[in-house]
């Protein structure tokens, strides 16, 4: 049965750059639906694009969340 390694700090430092990234990308694209008439079709054209970046981030937040897990888990027991 093979080992699994633990994550890195710096595999974790960029699998939070990603979050972040796409929890930005999130916020541009709100931004862009506030500025559109509600109904409108270019109202329309975002909740799509919306719905992506929403899935992206659930992912790479999900992989962040195991990964910090693992880290913690590898460290030793405070006494």
């Amino acid at each position: 049965m093979a080992t699994k390694s633990v994550p890195s700090t710096s595999t974790i430092e960029r699998m939070l750059d990603e979050v972040e990234e796409h929890a930005h990308a999130v916020e541009a694209l709100r931004r862009r639906l506030k500025r559109h008439k509600t109904g409108s079709p270019s109202y329309h054209d975002l909740p799509p694009e919306i719905a992506v970046q929403l899935d992206v981030l659930k992912l790479k937040t999900e992989h962040a969340g195991q990964a910090l897990d693992e880290y913690e888990e590898s460290l030793p027991e405070e006494e």
